[in-house]
């Protein structure tokens, strides 16, 4: 089947669509209302982070883990069984 006679029967069916109109849909409170305050982004966001220094914290809870890690696998081949 070709897709043009597909396509024709979607825009007919598209322009048959009933769509409200958007203009006067808002309610008199709605439009009395004030916009919200606008603040700059770096009011919002806090100061920003130091890389080096979280790199630093990350590698060091890595190698925490890490270590815990080959301990416990250390424990583990070690461990006698029955």
């Amino acid at each position: 089947m070709k897709p043009l006679p597909l396509i024709i029967s979607l825009l007919v069916c598209a322009a048959c669509a009933d769509i409200p109109e958007l203009e006067g849909s808002e309610g008199p409170e709605l439009r009395k209302t004030s916009y919200p305050r606008l603040i700059p982004i770096s009011e919002s966001l806090g100061p920003p982070a130091d890389p080096v220094s979280e790199a630093e914290e990350v590698e060091e809870e890595l190698t925490e883990r890490s270590e815990a890690l080959a301990a416990k696998a250390k424990a583990l081949q070690e461990a006698n069984t029955d």
